[in-house]
């Protein structure tokens, strides 16, 4: 919660967004204003002074449930081990959090607010690289004209792209760590960070 948030507001708030995740989670098929409001509680009015209408509401509910996967992803993971590796291994859990929900997120891809949730979730992953993972460092100290930003960017579009196109499709050929491993490879060489370890990543920060 916000600081200074009204608790009913957050309450409702988490209320629409929790209903909104069960209610794709159980049909294939349009989820209503209605549908939502009745599962969560509130008035349809709390809905749109929330998020404005049911696709906004839609994007934040799933992309609450990506930030859930990246948070339960990094529990417990050994921060000694080289950055590389940590990073490989985070993707590993972020793909098969990702693929435990892989019908939630066709039906998701499947509406009208797709192309915009898959912004939202480039954006996020641009922030992860360059805030929250060892290829922060690599990418702002690497020469070049391009910003630390557009670089990152660039890279957390190819990845969304890559689990978007592999989470979509009905008859998949690859696994989850298959799919994991490819897009861990890819961005730490395009990073710059495949060969480097803890030690000398924290050196040059």
């Amino acid at each position: 919660m916000a600081e200074n948030e009204d608790p009913r507001a957050a309450r409702s708030r988490a209320a629409l967004i929790a209903a909104t995740i069960d209610l794709i989670d159980e049909r294939d098929g349009a989820v209503s204003v209605t549908d939502v409001v009745s599962a969560a509680g509130v008035s349809r009015p709390t809905l749109y002074q929330h998020f404005g209408d049911l696709p906004a509401l839609v994007r934040a509910a799933t992309l609450e449930r990506v930030e859930a996967t990246f948070a339960r992803a990094g529990t417990e993971l050994d921060e000694a081990v080289p950055r590389a590796e940590f990073a490989r291994e985070m993707m590993h859990r972020v793909v098969a959090g990702l693929d435990q929900h892989a019908t939630f997120y066709r039906r998701v891809l499947r509406g009208a607010g797709g192309i915009a949730f898959a912004t939202d979730v480039t954006d996020y992953v641009t922030h992860r690289i360059l805030d929250r993972s060892p290829m922060g460092t690599a990418i702002r100290d690497r020469p070049g004209p391009a910003t630390p930003q557009d670089r990152a960017e660039f890279l957390a579009a190819g990845a969304a792209w890559h689990v978007i196109r592999w989470i979509s499709a009905e008859d998949r050929t690859e696994s989850a760590d298959t799919v994991a491993e490819k897009l861990a490879v890819l961005l730490l060489e395009a990073a710059g960070t495949e060969t480097l370890t803890a030690t000398q990543l924290e050196t040059a920060a």
